[in-house]
């Protein structure tokens, strides 16, 4: 708020502010014109002609203001382009950084029946309780369980593999909130969908695939996840590097899952791992 009315202040007159306004606005328009041209594509199944028709009549009207707000940028519309700008770097950099690490994970991952087949050749033992491991993967052994069975030489009777997706819809109604997998006796992958407008409750769909049929034992269970620290490859271009390095800053200082997903901290156990990307 601060900073609100330091930068309003700091325009000095109503001409200037209404000069970033109005090419705030404009700008505004014409991207969401552009958005709606995808809609009509992708979701609304629309022809290109039909597309490029209905749109191009809101194009044409939006440019229209955009262009004539195009005098005003010295005047004080340079400030919502370069927020705007910076907003969209941001944004960038983390999906590369995101899709690079995801990449990573999927190296490091085993499929489920040479994962099964190395525990029952390796005899590794069960012990009592249940762990659940948080992991974006769905097809395939997460690289932190394969670690896990490695470190500690034991694997709990109950292992349930936990995807959370978001879905591209405000909400996800409570029949559809679970999909349940069994892979292999006492192993487990369960998939919680999300809307992209709802608050998370790990616990709370964990009860619904109880009563689906998973042995879960609550008030026992230990939720493991991954902490990665991402460490810049030297084989890659000095402006990858420089790339990776912003987003392992934002990685860093992102939301934690155990705070994102309502999950109890005294049973949370987060693995420090340097993933080299």
């Amino acid at each position: 708020m601060v900073l609100t009315v330091a930068l309003t202040v700091s325009f000095g007159s109503s001409d200037r502010l209404a000069g970033a306004y109005g090419t705030a606005v404009s700008t505004t328009m014409l991207l969401t014109t552009a958005l709606l041209y995808n809609v009509m594509r992708a979701r609304w199944r629309w022809s290109v002609a039909p597309a490029l028709m209905a749109s191009g009549l809101f194009l044409a009207v939006d440019f229209a203001f955009f262009a004539a707000n195009l005098f005003k940028i010295r005047e004080g519309g340079w400030i919502p382009l370069t927020f705007g700008t910076l907003v969209f770097i941001v944004m960038i950099l983390w999906h590369f950084g995101f899709e690079a690490l995801r990449d990573r994970h999927a190296v490091l991952t085993e499929r489920p029946d040479e994962f099964f087949a190395r525990l029952k050749e390796s005899r590794i033992p069960r012990v009592p309780g249940t762990a659940i491991f948080l992991t974006r993967l769905g097809t395939t052994i997460p690289f932190l369980i394969i670690e896990h069975v490695e470190q500690m030489r034991a694997l709990s009777e109950t292992v349930i593999a936990l995807t959370v997706k978001f879905e591209n819809i405000p909400r996800v109604a409570s029949r559809d909130r679970i999909e349940l997998v069994k892979l292999a006796e006492g192993f487990w992958h369960i998939i919680v969908h999300f809307g992209f407008v709802q608050v998370p409750d790990i616990p709370a769909a964990l009860r619904q695939a109880k009563d689906r049929g998973c042995p879960i034992d609550l008030k026992d269970a230990i939720y493991f996840g991954g902490r990665d620290t991402v460490v810049c490859s030297k084989r890659r271009s000095w402006l990858l590097r420089a790339r990776l390095r912003l987003f392992t800053l934002m990685f860093r200082n992102s939301v934690r899952a155990v705070d994102l997903f309502n999950i109890p901290p005294e049973s949370f156990v987060e693995v420090g791992r340097q993933i080299e990307v």
